[in-house]
């Protein structure tokens, strides 16, 4: 077909379109446009790919050409689709044919479109971009102008940044990093950068060593217990400087506090105590519930709906507030369902059972979540640490029992809980076997893991190689199984607390103890008063936490910054207490008042206008009086029988011979035997019925004066 009839062909097709339009109303004439416009398109490209095959392309890339008549080597055949002959039309022609087709459409059809002279000059400057030499359309951004050989300064042609001044000598000048690394090891060596202990506070009231402790997210609230059997809960936003706990609850008297954990919504804490069955309690303190108890005649633990031993140590979890962790000294980890609390079958919601080297029965001393509550850790008596999944089907089995015995069903056993009892992880002969891990911590990735035993180490693992500890820090005393263990909030210190040498508790021996993570060695140690046994770095506010004490008094000290802490302890600090007034006045009925001077001297009571103590003041100050000894009260019997009252009882025991002159203790007992020997013989009715015939004839010895004489 050749170049006039397939222009023909086109026309045809177009004045057909046309009259289906203006039969249709002149609908569509966006699809006519698209029509023309790649109409247009596909002859510029036409054009192009003869320009291009005519002039032989790149001169870089100019192919072999063959005589005429053959094949030319490397080139496939060319696929004709006009005369290649005829000559390509030029644009003024195009442009007047599309005239004369608008022409023959309905009116106001072939308009300009919103954006069509925008894209004609799109097209215009892409086809101006081509070179003479070359017919390919070059896309994109223009290149940028190359350097000229005669330039002398080339780099000012070349993209992006500039390279750093040379120096007079030619070559580089090498950065000053020595006097930035000298500036870092200045602020290694000042340790106040990193730990906040410019100022101290103590809040003092426990009576014996305070072993747990735990703060709020927020930093708002503080629980503290100890093993004084109390738990005191302070509030930083109402607290003044007296530093006073707005209450105090006794969970168990009788059992010290060994762990206390806040859950993640602030909403309630967790209270384990040696007794077998944790508690849970609101923000304010009040009891919501405790664990069930189980059955300490149950050999297999996993049957047992609740410890049933002394707990130990407890969590709860990081993320999830309705999942709780506890461990026993029955060799158990229990985690709970906060849904069920107070639920009739109970809310138990997992048993973990440590993989044990031998039959017998070991105990679990400290349990702990990683940060992301994926895996659960604990320390055994066994000397080994065990990491558990928190969940997952393919570690956790039902403990559901079913015992069927013929020939009929005798027992059946629902338990509606799950139990692990191969852990995925285990660091044998962690520490030694017998000692308490009295803690166990991950860092924030949960591949490094701390572990405190209370043979005085402090032992550092990746649980990706357990077969051996990063570190071991030995000489670290405590005698406390709660000593606590722990990383610091930007995860490059870890620390613990040190135990006073014993019985030197009182010269304040006891420290913190900060070591570098990456270092792995000793960066800092603080000096406390007594033992330090639990630690605790917040990252919120940036404060330290030490519970110390001994078995005389117990205290939590604050470590604290006024420039890198926050809020917290900051607080209650500058609060003043309300100094009392003289003019203060409190309305007193004096009529509704009772005097009883006749009252026991506990309750007796001084009389208006009479001074307490009347009548003793005065010897009280007298340094000589003061040293003389009490003078005996006279009379027989102390100060009962010395009084001349006339109590009933007093009056029974002297007609009874007990006390006064009748006291059979005055008297010597022969002569009060020999009283009632004239009686007898006068009047032996007494035994002469009984002994008259058998009674011996007395024979009376004889004087060896006689013999002597001989």
């Amino acid at each position: 077909m050749s170049n006039d009839e397939d222009k023909s062909a086109r026309l045809r097709a177009m004045r057909n379109v046309a009259h289906r339009m203006d039969a249709s109303g002149g609908a569509g004439g966006s699809e006519l446009q698209a029509l023309l416009d790649r109409q247009k398109r596909a002859q510029a490209a036409q054009a192009t790919k003869s320009d291009f095959y005519q002039q032989g392309g790149p001169a870089s890339k100019k192919l072999r050409t063959a005589p005429e008549g053959q094949r030319q080597e490397g080139r496939p055949e060319p696929i004709i689709l006009g005369n290649p002959a005829a000559p390509a039309a030029t644009a003024a022609e195009e442009d007047d044919e599309d005239a004369a087709i608008r022409a023959m459409l309905p009116g106001g059809f072939g308009g300009v479109k919103p954006g069509a002279v925008r894209a004609a000059a799109e097209r215009e400057r892409v086809l101006a971009t081509q070179g003479k030499g070359s017919a390919r359309a070059m896309e994109g951004p223009a290149r940028p102008p190359q350097p000229s050989a005669n330039d002398d300064d080339a780099t000012a042609q070349m993209s992006g940044p500039q390279r750093p001044l040379a120096s007079k000598g030619g070559k580089d000048e090498p950065e000053d990093d020595e006097d930035e690394e000298e500036e870092e090891e200045d602020l290694g060596e000042d340790d106040d950068d990193f730990l906040p202990i410019a100022n101290e506070v103590a809040m003092e009231g426990h009576k014996k060593v305070v072993s747990a402790m735990d703060l709020e997210h927020t930093g708002s609230r503080l629980i503290t217990g100890s093993h004084d059997y109390g738990v005191k809960i302070y509030d930083f936003n109402g607290m003044k400087r007296d530093m006073r706990p707005f209450r105090e609850i006794v969970p168990n008297d009788g059992y010290p506090v060994h762990a206390l954990s806040w859950s993640p919504s602030g909403d309630q804490f967790l209270v384990v105590t040696g007794y077998p069955q944790p508690k849970i309690y609101d923000r304010d303190g009040r009891e919501l519930g405790e664990f069930n108890k189980g059955d300490m005649y149950i050999r297999d633990l996993k049957n047992t709906k609740g410890h049933c031993s002394p707990c130990t140590s407890g969590q709860w979890h990081p993320i999830d507030k309705t999942s709780v962790l506890t461990a026993g000294a029955d060799g158990s980890m229990r985690m709970w369902d906060m849904n069920y609390l107070g639920h009739v079958r109970g809310a138990q919601k997992s048993v973990i059972k440590p993989l044990l080297a031998k039959p017998g029965r070991v105990q679990v001393t400290s349990c702990c979540y990683s940060p992301d509550g994926g895996m659960v850790a604990g320390g055994v008596t066994d000397g080994s640490i065990q990491l558990f999944p928190a969940s997952g089907p393919g570690s956790y089995r039902s403990a559901s029992v079913g015992l069927v015995l013929p020939p009929s069903a005798q027992c059946h056993s629902d338990n509606h809980w799950n139990y692990a009892s191969r852990p995925q992880q285990t660091i044998k002969g962690a520490h030694p076997p017998g000692d308490s891990v009295t803690s166990v911590a991950f860092a924030r990735d949960g591949n490094i893991l701390l572990s405190r035993c209370a043979d005085g180490t402090l032992k550092v693992w990746d649980v990706r190689k357990p077969q051996r500890p990063l570190k071991t820090f030995e000489d670290l005393e405590t005698t406390h199984e709660e000593t606590k263990v722990g990383f610091s909030p930007n995860d490059s210190f870890f620390f613990t607390g040190v135990d006073a040498p014993r019985s030197c508790s009182d010269k304040g021996d006891g420290a913190l103890v900060i070591f570098s993570k990456e270092k792995l060695e000793m960066v800092r140690k603080v000096g406390t008063p007594g033992n330090c046994v639990t630690v605790m770095w917040h990252h919120r506010l940036n404060q330290v936490f030490l519970g110390c004490g001994d078995h005389k008094s117990g205290a939590t000290r604050v470590l604290y910054d006024d420039k890198r802490s926050t809020r917290g302890l900051l607080v209650c600090v500058g609060r003043k207490i309300r100094p009392k007034s003289n003019a203060d006045f409190v309305s007193i009925n004096m009529d509704n008042l009772s005097h009883t001077p006749h009252a026991l001297p506990m309750f007796k009571e001084p009389m208006p206008g009479q001074a307490p103590n009347h009548g003793k003041v005065r010897p009280r100050k007298d340094p000589i009086a003061t040293k003389i000894p009490q003078i005996p009260t006279p009379g027989v019997g102390g100060a009962l029988g010395g009084t001349g009252g006339t109590l009933l009882t007093q009056l029974i025991m002297k007609d009874n011979g007990m006390i006064g002159d009748k006291n059979w203790r005055l008297q010597d007992p022969r002569e009060a035997i020999l009283r009632h020997a004239k009686d007898a013989e006068e009047n032996p009715w007494r035994t002469q019925n009984a002994y008259a015939k058998t009674q011996p004839v007395p024979i009376w010895h004889e004087s060896d004066d006689e013999e002597e004489e001989d």
